[in-house]
């Protein structure tokens, strides 16, 4: 009886690690969206340009909605009036921009 429960306790582990992945996208997680601004902040402040964290961005993320997003994150912190701000300020403001942007989203329907 015990083999029979670890066989198929092992096939049953062995049948899941060969099911394919499914690609997790960032796009509408706030906590990855203050992650990316966090990280993207570092490159601003690394003196990265905006030009070379878009590449890295496009060489990293396939999703177009996260494309997008963190398109969207680049250009709003290269932005030429935005203020500098350090990497856990950036991931604060855009996972509470998130968050709010949700409750906005929630309370209208």
């Amino acid at each position: 009886m015990k083999r029979l429960v670890v066989s198929t306790l092992l096939a049953s582990c062995l049948v899941q690690a060969a099911a394919p992945a499914a690609a997790q996208t960032v796009s509408d997680q706030c906590f990855a969206i203050g992650d990316i601004a966090g990280q993207v902040a570092s490159w601003r402040a690394h003196k990265k340009s905006k030009a070379e964290a878009l590449n890295q961005a496009a060489k990293y993320y396939r999703d177009d909605a996260d494309r997008r997003t963190f398109a969207g994150i680049i250009e709003k912190i290269y932005a030429p009036n935005a203020p500098r701000m350090t990497p856990d300020q950036a991931s604060m403001a855009f996972t509470s921009d998130c968050v709010n942007a949700r409750k906005e989203r929630a309370s209208a329907h």
